[in-house]
């Protein structure tokens, strides 16, 4: 695995990860539902670019279906 492979699989682990936080934080009340919608969908959108980076394709644009 090249090193922009293994770079872009940690922003993938990261940005998921910190996905993760937020949706606990909303759920325990800690963050205000649309902070926590806006936060979740720049880091929604970091994990989609971190797997376009790692070759995969998120959005399924090339799918056979």
């Amino acid at each position: 695995m090249d090193i922009v492979k293994k770079v872009a699989k940690m922003r993938l682990n990261f940005h998921a990860s910190m996905l993760d936080v937020y949706n606990v934080a909303n759920q325990l009340g800690i963050l205000k539902d649309d902070k926590a919608e806006e936060i979740m969908k720049k880091h929604t959108m970091k994990c989609f670019d971190a797997m376009e980076h790692m070759g995969l394709d998120p959005f399924g644009k090339h799918s056979k279906d």
